[in-house]
């Protein structure tokens, strides 16, 4: 693995850990939550079923504009754009199903 990757583990489980101790309405909630299901979607259709996790981490390392505009076009509730939570947290739940993966 990577440094890069090891890296991006630690970021995405961090944004995994935002996620869960976001606070807000339950609409805030849904909404920030629809936006990391949209972007796990949008992971399938770039890195495909199969893949490890250091080709996970590559299309991390460009993911940032893609990850706001769908958080954009998802939701106009700025919480919904804090990348730190939504692509990390997406990340971390696509990440479960690389290849190489050890949970």
């Amino acid at each position: 693995m990577k440094p890069t990757t090891e890296v991006a583990l630690i970021e995405w489980g961090e944004g995994e850990r935002r996620l869960d101790a976001f606070e807000g309405t339950a609409g805030r909630r849904a909404s920030v939550e629809l936006v990391v299901r949209e972007l796990v979607d949008e992971l399938y259709r770039r890195v495909g079923a199969t893949f490890t996790l250091d080709e996970l981490a590559d299309e991390y390392a460009v993911a940032g504009a893609w990850c706001l505009d769908i958080a954009q076009r998802v939701t106009d509730l700025n919480a919904a754009h804090d990348l730190s939570i939504v692509q990390d947290a997406a990340f971390a739940r696509f990440a479960r199903d690389a290849i190489d993966y050890r949970g």
